[in-house]
């Protein structure tokens, strides 16, 4: 007896940023951005910007509270320059930081990392990262190889929305339950995050499937019927970067948290299926609550079912990996931006 969708409406209302959350997200991207654009010795830098990451996509979910109980949203903001790739990246990154403390009367920065300096207020916690305009997308700077790489962020937001629509409105609540089950269910590691569980939905969530218990039982047994061999032999697929097939979102990842994730994703699709497969509601509920935690409700408002209701089917997605034919090994590339 499968657990009413209801229950899974109510789950994704709760992880939802709150109003105060987005907000706050608001306040703080368009303080940062408005800093640039005006500052003194830097507006001459300033092109444009825009929101990149989880908020732009809308697949955020409420941010992990901090050590005062506030939940503080993590943003992505992007900054267009004037830089070139002949603008050494170390150059370019301290100039935006210096831009942004702006002589003590600015922001304070937390640190300068590879690709994007660190802001962190009590609005939110934004990583602000300046690129170069090319004809197809945008160069960012990468301090560590002295290098600039290719990205393209409003593809990404443009191919979450075509997913989104192509799953009849599904497919970012089903990345919001991944992202959250991916939470209360850490891994050793950090990786891998919250674009390449977006990419992963896209690529093996069921297009048609209009119960969310359904569609996320399904979405882990096709993953991991995907992946499980070759994990157990420790190789890990080539997954192609929407914005550029010629980059591996699983770069950054290594062969060891793959493995450990595609175990974890093999435990959970076992316990997934004995929810849906269960004879009693309350032990369907029991297992949803060691898939979701306590957050997922042991009984349901039926007022609240209509909010994440059901949905239209699709065509089926083509897969878009494939497999080294040698054991894989971690890739001594760079934090990227996606």
């Amino acid at each position: 007896m499968p657990v009413p969708n209801t229950r899974f409406s109510e789950l994704l209302q709760d992880i939802e940023p709150s109003t105060t959350t987005k907000t706050r997200a608001s306040g703080g991207h368009t303080g940062i951005r408005d800093h640039l654009r005006t500052q003194a010795k830097f507006k001459d830098r300033y092109v444009t910007s825009f929101l990149s990451g989880s908020y732009a996509r809308d697949s955020a979910i409420r941010p992990r509270s901090t050590s005062n109980g506030q939940e503080r949203p993590d943003v992505d903001i992007i900054i267009v320059t004037n830089f070139s790739t002949d603008d050494h990246p170390d150059t370019v990154l301290k100039e935006v930081c210096k831009a942004l403390e702006d002589g003590g009367d600015g922001y304070e920065v937390e640190r300068i990392n590879k690709r994007s300096v660190r802001v962190e207020t009590w609005q939110a916690e934004m990583d602000i990262v300046p690129v170069a305009s090319t004809w197809n997308g945008y160069m960012i700077p990468d301090r560590d190889t002295g290098t600039w790489k290719f990205t393209n962020p409003p593809v990404h937001t443009s191919w979450s929305s075509a997913q989104n629509t192509r799953f009849g409105g599904r497919f970012k609540p089903l990345v919001k339950l991944f992202k959250w089950w991916r939470r209360i269910n850490p891994l050793t590691g950090r990786r891998p995050k919250g674009f390449v569980l977006e990419v992963l939905v896209g690529l093996h969530a069921p297009t048609g499937e209009t119960h969310y218990g359904e569609a996320f039982a399904q979405l882990l047994e096709n993953i991991y019927d995907a992946y499980g061999y070759h994990a157990s032999i420790g190789q890990k697929p080539f997954i192609a970067d929407p914005a550029d097939g010629s980059n591996d979102i699983l770069g950054k990842v290594s062969v060891a948290q793959w493995t450990e994730f595609i175990e974890k994703v093999r435990v959970y699709a076992g316990i997934a299926r004995r929810a849906q497969d269960a004879d009693d509601i309350e032990e369907a509920t029991r297992q949803w609550r060691r898939v979701f935690g306590d957050r997922f409700k042991a009984t349901a408002t039926p007022a609240k079912a209509s909010t994440y209701g059901g949905f239209a089917a699709a065509a089926p997605v083509a897969a878009g990996y494939t497999f080294p034919n040698a054991m894989a090994a971690p890739p001594a590339k760079p934090r990227g931006f996606a």
